[in-house]
């Protein structure tokens, strides 16, 4: 009875209450990690930021159009009209021009929006770094949470087959009922905790399933090899090699030093805005000017008396300064959440070697005499439920171990910008 009740808590536990056979899927994390990349709507959105970026570079790069005014009279008078030296059509005039900008400021506004399509750039590996490191996490604590599901799914089914049978026992006079009623109140408490198992289980599914792009009503059953997962070890990384790679894997980092050229380059432009564009064009007037079929050339441009942009090269020189120490900030906080996300693993990793792995299949081997002397009255039910309330919190905190390791792992992997475990 006892093999019966373990087959099918395991059964049971392996998907929450809302979850049907039919509709759940097994998937590792690779399957996850691809389906990520191809389906994740945010990733598509900044996609398209990315061919955003590009056409603005295009853009800068156009010339400004020419424009033309035309001026033709809509009347003239019978004189004028009759005017050898005019001509039946009267007066008419037009004239076109061309902005010439001085002093590079196309080139560098065409730098400026390659250095934004670059940052768009990086902001989309920095959003793939970030989703990931929430999917990875998602996905292990999903897979420890549901292990340790499984094993209140057979507790409870064996309690509750405890209580059937002593409730019967009672009917017969066999049991007082205060031991029916204990014992149903320590049923009620795992299934209290087994629910709050579930309910994380279930944010953690709504989670994972938003990452990956999926509509459907599945439930995603992670799945795990656990013999390569022991295998995984920080003992080989140091710190140095760690930090070096970080340097070129961070794009958060990236972002703000290309944020700083960014604001160099504004500079260079606003420095450039203090040098007047010029306007070139020429003009043809008929009959208006003091000879007919007047012909000239026209030269315009601003004259920097008062304006010499120097408000805005204030403002670029003062970006400058707080970008780079935004810069200087991102680089204290990469190398300090370096140290943090290592020494986490290094500890996760001590605890977890020097644990004892047979130490829950021991409990696990106890099982069956406890229940048995206690259905014998050869311990009382205080005993009981101490040795099973104790299995539950070693399994429990078992499975939260090998979470927080792979957290822990997944951290650092994080931190450094790249996979290194």
């Amino acid at each position: 009875m006892k093999l019966f009740w373990m087959m099918a808590g395991l059964c049971l536990a392996m998907m929450p209450a809302f979850a049907q056979k039919a509709d759940s899927l097994s998937i590792t994390l690779p399957q996850a990690e691809e389906q990520f990349i191809r389906n994740n709507l945010v990733l598509l959105a900044q996609k398209f930021n990315i061919d955003a970026s590009k056409a603005a570079i295009l853009q800068a790069k156009l010339l400004p159009n020419p424009s033309i005014n035309i001026e033709q009279t809509l009347h003239t008078s019978e004189a004028i009209a009759n005017d050898a030296t005019i001509g039946p059509f009267g007066q008419r005039a037009f004239q076109i021009q061309q902005l010439i900008q001085l002093a590079g400021k196309r080139n560098k506004l065409v730098q400026i929006q390659q250095i934004n399509s670059e940052i768009t750039e990086y902001q989309f590996s920095e959003l793939i770094r970030e989703l990931s490191f929430q999917l990875k996490s998602n996905f292990y604590q999903i897979y420890f949470l549901q292990k340790s599901l499984s094993m209140y799914a057979e507790e409870i089914l064996t309690i509750q087959g405890l209580v059937d049978a002593y409730q019967e026992q009672y009917k017969k006079g066999n049991l007082p009922y205060k031991e029916v009623v204990r014992l149903e109140s320590f049923l009620f408490t795992l299934e209290t905790e087994q629910n709050n198992y579930r309910k994380q289980i279930i944010d953690n599914q709504t989670a994972i399933k938003i990452l990956l792009g999926d509509s459907s009503k599945r439930f995603f059953n992670p799945k795990v090899d656990e013999v390569s997962l022991e295998k995984v070890s920080v003992k080989d990384l140091n710190l140095e090699k760690l930090s070096s790679l970080s340097a070129d894997n961070r794009f958060d980092q990236k972002i703000q030093e290309a944020s700083v050229r960014l604001e160099k380059a504004n500079l260079a432009l606003q420095k450039a805005m203090a040098t007047p564009d010029i306007t070139v064009g020429y003009s043809y007037d008929r009959a208006g000017s003091y000879i007919n079929n007047y012909h000239a050339l026209t030269l315009a441009m601003d004259l920097p008396v008062f304006n010499k942009n120097q408000g805005n090269i204030k403002i670029a020189e003062n970006r400058i300064r707080a970008n780079q120490a935004y810069f200087n900030q991102s680089q204290l906080v990469v190398e300090n959440e370096l140290l943090n996300a290592f020494a986490k693993a290094q500890e996760t990793e001590r605890l977890y070697r020097t644990f004892d792995k047979n130490f829950v299949g021991n409990y696990e081997k106890l099982i069956d005499g406890v229940i048995e002397n206690y259905q014998k009255r050869n311990i009382s039910l205080i005993e009981f439920t101490d040795f099973i309330e104790s299995y539950k919190n070693t399994v429990t905190q078992v499975n939260a171990l090998q979470n927080d390791r792979m957290q822990a792992y997944e951290l650092l992997n994080f931190v450094v910008g790249q996979k290194v475990l």
